[in-house]
This record gives structure tokens, sequence and C-alpha cells, in this order.
């Protein structure tokens, strides 16, 4: 239908009719009731909160599921959800949140009466899920700080002794073992969604994996998933949910998610028109100052460089210190572009403290090793004599083809040669070959994104233990370190706390951080209250408006 003709009929018709055509006057004077087309780069692998830890399936459990608090579209900071309220204890030990008692597990099928009620108990099941062996979830180390989690990892204790209880239906309790300031940050993350016990058991093993073995007890449902693994017509549907306790607050119709098999695919078909939204790592410079798009920009990775913990030349630090020393960020951001700001600490501008940037509270530049070229070439000549090196031209920088903008790695390269007499190139490879090669340690050097699951600073350092096999990470300083920051009370406490860790990290040289990456949230004109997560590469519909 055209939209002369829309417009038209609205302008006919009676009102109880008009909310059945998108484009009609109310969704245009208010934005609602608009079904939105997001472009999504490949289809999820489940939808099992509790185990998957696919991106495209974040963003779908996010739009149809719940949990106690949920993220702030706009700053990542926890909001009331499942719950209506929560206490903590005056030791930090005890958090005890009081469920609201108008949220329902529904699922396409099912009328308004057949809907379940979301039980205190449902919380207790997903977290002894999260925790039980059986289901490998990747998420339970983000809860150490619940009682006896550490002993459940260790496999000294049961997983049913996961410090969290529900004395009645309403209320939910966890008992930590040690205090934690960003706790709430972590209730309020996909993986700590509710898990009814009954539907789970009835999918035999299937829970998630399609339309018929899905729930949600969020603001949108799923009504189809069309997927075939060697066709191109694959896409999921949903729905506004008629039991939604805030459905009012709703603004979409519904929503559909167009999935490519890639995403450059995915860029591609939005590129011709297809979606109204898109995310991307990838500097799209053809949607900046187009009046026809905006754009949305979030730092929260940062960039740096890894060596091979299995090559001993490069595990040496006279050699790594040369490398750091060599490096001139002033240089180099004459080259970043918009897409690259240089980074001189670990934790990117998106991460949050109290509601603020912590890049705005704790400034970075005092933290890498200061550029001096005397000395870079000094201690290069120092290590090349100890290790009998003669070139390096066996080294390469391995990069994700997401990373659009080498000029300033280039322009590194360039400053080593000048110091050392040696180039080190670089070689760009595609996001799915990155990853590979990085974990199967097929590279020398590595232009390598630290990021985290939340806005949380914590969460951004605590990658640094989660993969210190893979990066090669060893720091005593750090180790000691991250129970402290856990443990801050207070901003002016947590402040140098944090700036210790950081400066522990580069000080390592296991890490060099050179550049804060930006995530792009790109739509159309007229699209607005788009919320972003590019932590967890998340998209939030539940406030999105349309205006023509």
């Amino acid at each position: 239908m055209n939209r002369i003709l829309s417009r038209m009929l609205c302008g006919c018709l009676v009102p109880a009719v008009l909310c059945l055509f998108t484009g009609c006057s109310e969704t245009e004077s208010t934005g609602t009731g608009y079904l939105f087309t997001y472009t999504m780069s490949e289809d999820p692998d489940c939808l099992d909160p509790q185990y998957s830890d696919h991106q495209n399936a974040a963003v779908v459990i996010a739009n149809t599921m719940e949990g106690l608090l949920r993220p702030d579209p706009a700053t990542g900071e926890p909001l009331p959800a499942g719950a209506e309220s929560y206490t903590v204890s005056e030791n930090g030990l005890t958090y005890m949140f009081n469920l609201r008692d108008d949220c329902f597990w529904y699922r396409t099928g099912w009328t308004e009466e057949q809907a379940v009620p979301v039980t205190a108990q449902d919380y207790v099941y997903a977290f002894r899920r999260l925790f039980d062996p059986a289901t490998q979830s990747p998420y339970a180390e983000d809860f150490l700080c619940l009682k006896n989690a550490g002993a459940i990892l260790a496999g000294t204790a049961d997983y049913t002794t996961i410090g969290i209880s529900a004395p009645d239906p309403e209320t939910v309790i966890f008992k930590l073992e040690y205090p934690n300031a960003e706790f709430p940050k972590l209730v309020a993350q996909p993986c700590a969604v509710p898990c009814n016990e009954e539907f789970f058991l009835s999918t035999n093993g299937r829970y998630g994996l399609d339309l018929d073995t899905s729930i949600s007890n969020g603001p949108f449902y799923m009504t189809k998933w069309n997927y075939d693994a060697y066709g191109s017509d694959n896409f999921i549907t949903f729905r506004k949910s008629p039991v939604y306790y805030d459905k009012d607050a709703v603004a979409p119709a519904g929503l559909t998610f167009r999935i490519q098999k890639t995403q450059q695919a995915a860029e591609e078909s939005y590129a011709a028109g297809t979606g109204d939204i898109l995310l991307t790592n990838t500097w799209s410079t053809q949607y900046e100052n187009e009046k026809n798009y905006v754009v949305t920009k979030q730092q929260a990775e940062t960039l740096g460089l890894i060596f091979n913990p299995q090559n001993e030349t490069l595990q040496s630090d006279t050699l790594r210190t040369a490398l750091a020393c060599g490096i001139d960020r002033t240089v180099i951001a004459a080259q970043t572009g918009g897409d690259l700001q240089v980074a001189y600490g670990v934790i990117p501008p998106g991460a949050r403290m109290l509601g603020r940037s912590y890049r705005d509270l704790y400034a970075d530049k005092q933290l890498a090793l200061p550029y001096d070229p005397a000395q870079a070439a000094a201690l290069f000549s120092e290590a090349a004599e100890e290790l009998g090196l003669y070139s390096l031209n066996t080294f390469r920088i391995l990069v994700s083809s997401e990373i659009t903008d080498t000029d300033a790695l280039l322009a590194l390269c360039q400053e080593w040669q000048d110091l050392f007499g040696y180039y080190i190139g670089i070689e760009t490879v595609t996001p799915t070959e990155f990853r590979k090669r990085i974990a199967a340690g097929d590279y020398s050097i590595a232009l390598y994104p630290i990021s985290a699951d939340t806005s949380s600073c914590y969460d951004v350092l605590h990658t640094f233990n989660a993969q210190s096999e893979l990066l090669g990470f060893e720091s005593e300083a750090f180790t000691a370190l991250m129970p402290k920051l856990s443990t801050a009370k207070n901003l002016s406490d947590a402040l140098p706390l944090y700036g210790e860790a950081e400066q522990a990290i580069i000080d390592s040289l296991d890490f060099i951080p050179l550049y804060y990456k930006n995530t792009y949230l790109i739509c159309t004109t007229g699209n607005t209250d788009i919320g972003m997560n590019a932590f967890t590469d998340v998209i939030y519909f539940r406030d999105a408006k349309h205006f023509s």
C-alpha cells in the first residue's frame, strides 16, 4: 500500500481501525505502532540465555526476556524490571529482590489466559542452571561473587548450593561471598533472566533451538523463526506481548529481524534499503553527515597489541619495552580519522562508573609508557643482541577487517622502521578468520580488542583474568588488586585502585593499548529512542519510535 493511499484510508476509517495500518496518523504523531526491521549478520545459535554467548542470540533474548533488573538503553545503568524493588544488607553480602506480581511467561499460540506467572523459583532454577556443569555456561565466572561459586567451579561443591534462594514466590535472595558494588549490573545481563523449569524440561534438551522451544517474559514474543541453513530467506518476527507488565510503554507493534550470512552481507543489505537499523563495528563513512541517516557511536573496545605467548622472541620484555617506547601516539593520532581514538589506558570511554564515563573521571595519559625514541632504539639493540635478532620480516600484525582504518597502524610500523631499521607488516583477515587465528595461536603480533559483557569497568578488567591463558597475561600486582576493586564502596576509593589495575596491565607488556574503537548504530532518519549496548552488541527496541 503506497503512502498516499495509506493516508487517505487513515483519514476515512474509524479510529478503531487505524491501528491496523502502519504509517497512519497515530503512528506518525506518536511514533508508536511501527513494525521495525533490523538487518542481522547471521542466525542465532540458540536462545538459551544461560548457555548461548552468540551476539545475535543476545539481541533476541534482550528483547524477549527480562530479569530482575534491565539495563537502561542509554546509560547501561540497571533499572527495575522483574523486581519492583530490592534492598542490600549493610555488609553488602545479601541482596533481597521483591518481584512484581504482574510478570508472566508467554509464547506464540497461547491465549492471555494461558500465561504463566514468573516466580522467584524461576530465578533460582536459572542460576542453578548457570552453575550446573552440564550447561557449560560461559557466564558462571561473571558471578564468582556469589556464595559457593568458587567451590562449585572448582568441583568441590554441588551447583545447587549456589547463593540464591526463594523463601516465597515473590522474593529472591542472593548471598555473596564478598561485596560487589557492580552486582546490580550483573543481574541486569541477559544471562540472568529467569528460566521456567517445567517449560525447560518439556523441550527435551532443545530449549531455545526453535519457535516451539522458546518462551518470553519480556516486551516482545517470537511469532516465527524461519531458518534454512542453505537458503537466503531467513528471518525472525516478533509481536508486542499482550501480557507484558508495561505493555503500554512498548512503542513498536512488532519487529522483523532479517538474517544474512555474514556481517558484510548484512551491511550490503542495509545499504540496499532492506531495513531500518544496522549495528556494525565497521567505520561506515557513507552514513555520517548524511541527512537520511542518524549514526550513534559508542567506544566499548580498547584495541591493543598482544604477542603470541608461544613465540619465545616476542616474550622478551626488553623487546616489547622497546616497541612500547617507540610508539608516538601524537603521530598516530593524526591518522586515526573518525573511527579510532588514541588510547593510553585499558578501560574504554564507554565503560561507566556511577553513571559517568570512567575515562572522564580518570585521565589515561599518565598510564602508557612515554614515547622515548632514544631509549626505544637502545633497548631494541640490546634485545637484538640477546636474541640474535637480525630481522623482523617474519612478524606481522594480525588485524580484523572490521578495523577498516589502518592508516594509523601503518604510521606506527613506519615509526618502528625508522627507529629500528626493520619493518613489521600488517595482515588483514576477516573477523571470523581473526578469531580462529587468535584461538589457534596462529599469529605473531595482533591488534586485539578488549571489551566486556557489560559497561562495568570491573568486567573490562576481569577480561584479563578470564583470557589470561590466551593473552599470556601474568601480573601479581593485578591479581592482588582485583578483590579490592570489587569491594570498593565509593568513588574516591575506587578510582585510584582502577588506575593501579590499568597500570599493572600496561606494565606487564602483555597488552599495549593503542586505540579506543567505535561501534555504530545506524538508523534511517525518523527512527528514535533505539537503545544500544556496544559491549554486548545488543539493540533494545522497547522504546523505539518511528516518525515518517
